[in-house]
This record gives structure tokens, sequence and C-alpha cells, in this order.
């Protein structure tokens, strides 16, 4: 009888020592206002930009854009959006594969293969 306690015990203290506790891969709802900090694309902005000046904002069902600054993002993007899997399809039939991790947030334009240089990845911080 004894065996046996002993036996569950070493099997359950194995199984929550087998956990893999990887911070870096939380995920967290994107809903909430994000400040552009890079643009990574085939385009050139000639010189230093500051791309903190661009805020994109999600609520429950649509999506607020802000540009305080040159050059302006995603301006054709306000309104709704709607989501399935980790695919933004916005009101204007634009879609952006999304990743949130802990404060960072990635939008990557799902691009047309039959449209040469049009890959664009907009990288986010909350706040």
């Amino acid at each position: 009888m004894m065996k046996k306690i002993l036996i569950i015990g070493i099997v359950a203290l194995l199984n929550t020592s087998c956990f893999n506790d990887n911070d870096d891969k939380l995920t967290f709802d994107f809903e909430g206002t994000w400040s552009l900090v890079d643009v990574k694309c085939f385009c050139d902005f000639g010189g230093v930009t500051d791309f903190t000046t661009h805020k994109i904002t999600f609520n429950e069902s649509d999506v607020v854009i802000q540009n305080l600054g040159t050059p302006e993002f995603l301006t054709n993007l306000e309104g709704e959006y709607t989501l399935d899997g980790n695919v933004l399809t916005f009101s204007n039939g634009d879609q952006y594969t999304y990743t949130v991790r802990l404060n960072r947030l990635e939008l990557v334009f799902v691009d047309n293969p039959q449209i040469a240089d049009d890959e664009v990845t907009y990288i986010y911080r909350r706040g």
C-alpha cells in the first residue's frame, strides 16, 4: 500500500515539473491602444522616422487609427473588423495576420502573390 502511495506521489511530482513555463510565448488580448515602433517593408521612409506618432486602437468590434505625423499608416482600415483564427479582416477587405506576445503586436499584411513587394509588417507595443 505504501509503495502505491509513493508511486502516485512521484508520478504527480513528475507531471507538475514537466510543464514548460515559457513566458515569451504568452499571448494576451489585443484590444486596446498600440503605438507603432517599426515597419518592415520594401519601402524607404527617408531618414529617421518617428513611427510612434501612429496609434491603432482595437475595441470590441471596431478599430480606430490615429496618425499625428508623416508618413501615415493604415489610413483606410478604420471601422469594423472580424477575426478568423489569427487573421484580421477589416471592413475594406484588407487582411492581416496578427501575433500578440506580451506587450508586442505584429500585423503582417496578407499579400497578393500577383503583386511584387507588397509585403509589410507593422510592429506595435501596448500603450
